[in-house]
């Protein structure tokens, strides 16, 4: 059995606050939805996590769960949204790889940066990695490099260089996510998925349609990965030839292999109308749940900004607020649901520590 939050059940038991997450522009809205957008498809998926297609046709996910498959309180994420707050922490502090090294060290450790202080969900070779790092080997070389080291451990955590890598040319950007990436997961087939949603994402976050998005992202990859991915590229035509937008959900394979991985999540933000619409799709693949509706979230959150317009000429705008500019060109209920914004754990802490790395992105776009 299982329970629903419904608006109220927020971390602590607390009655929730109306409006605690304030943007003063479209790019800082973007990026605070686009991280809470993850968090919140990655709690929704924590309950039901490896169940299979069948069980969610019969039980679909409609609302924030609790318990499940970890018996854990509604709006509880996972390593997903950790290892990704363990990144957003090292830029917080001025970004190096041995910081973010050190982060998930401590999160394996201690359960640093967990909603309630231990970690009850971690991937195989994600753990592995660790392992290397807490042995003193150099954090770039502790990530898998074999063709079957190719789960789903890096994409899941990459969405913030999105926002802290949004000016940097082609290179640069290419440099900053295989770094990243090869914390855990070395092989070219992993980074190659990690580029293209980081890219994607940018693409959303600068206010592409999600069909400029795609083609200008798939340019880039032919650009810039046709020599250093080039025998990758095959495991991605489903994407690079954009017949991933034509498939039927039993086309869809919703596993932690990263290919898998990211034609689903593309496959459910192409096929929703709505973040409500695209993360409940993702996560009723069955399989990976929470990862896949956490990275299509992360697109949905962006992309589906509440508020936008408002944000857009100046004024101030609140997540989860249902008041639109009567132009504006997005539905007006088609941002993040208020009551599973609330549920989410340590959701002011999140928010803290997403409006800090704002201000250190800000900087970034300001200097170039």
């Amino acid at each position: 059995m299982y329970k629903e939050c419904a608006g109220s059940a927020g971390f602590g038991g607390s009655e929730p606050e109306e409006h605690f997450i304030h943007a003063g522009n479209i790019r800082e809205l973007r990026l605070y939805q686009g991280l809470f957008g993850f968090c919140v498809g990655d709690a929704l998926g924590v309950p039901v996590e490896f169940s299979d297609r069948r069980k969610r046709k019969a039980d679909p996910v409609r609302e924030m769960r609790a318990y499940g498959t970890y018996h854990q309180p509604a709006g509880t994420w996972s390593d997903d949204t950790s290892l990704m707050l363990c990144l957003i922490d090292a830029v917080n502090q001025g970004y190096s790889i041995q910081k973010a090294a050190d982060n998930f060290v401590d999160f394996y450790k201690n359960g640093a940066f967990t909603p309630y202080g231990e970690v009850f969900d971690i991937g195989i070779s994600t753990r592995e990695a660790i392992e290397k790092m807490c042995g003193g080997e150099s954090p770039v070389r502790c990530g898998g490099d074999s063709d079957l080291e190719n789960g789903n451990g890096s994409l899941m955590r990459v969405l913030p260089l999105a926002f802290y890598g949004l000016r940097m040319e082609g290179p640069q950007l290419i440099s900053l996510v295989e770094e990243v990436s090869s914390l855990t997961h070395r092989h070219r087939r992993s980074i190659f998925a990690c580029i293209f949603y980081v890219k994607f994402a940018i693409r959303l976050a600068e206010g592409d349609s999600k069909e400029e998005a795609l083609e200008v992202t798939i340019g880039f990859m032919k650009k810039y990965c046709s020599e250093t991915c080039a025998a990758e590229r095959e495991h991605f035509d489903r994407i690079l030839s954009k017949r991933i937008l034509g498939l039927t959900e039993n086309e869809i394979r919703s596993t932690g292999y990263v290919v898998d991985t990211l034609e689903a999540a593309l496959w459910a933000f192409f096929s929703g109308e709505s973040y409500r619409e695209i993360v409940l799709k993702a996560v009723n693949l069955g399989g990976d749940t929470d990862t896949i509706a956490a990275i299509a979230g992360g697109l949905a959150g962006i992309y589906y900004c509440a508020s936008g317009e408002r944000a857009a000429k100046g004024g101030t705008a609140e997540i989860g607020e249902r008041t639109w500019e009567e132009d504006s060109p997005v539905e007006r209920e088609a941002g993040i649901p208020r009551e599973w914004l609330q549920c989410i754990a340590k959701k002011e802490e999140l928010y803290r520590m997403f409006r800090q790395f704002y201000k250190v992105c800000e900087g970034k776009w300001r200097d170039r």
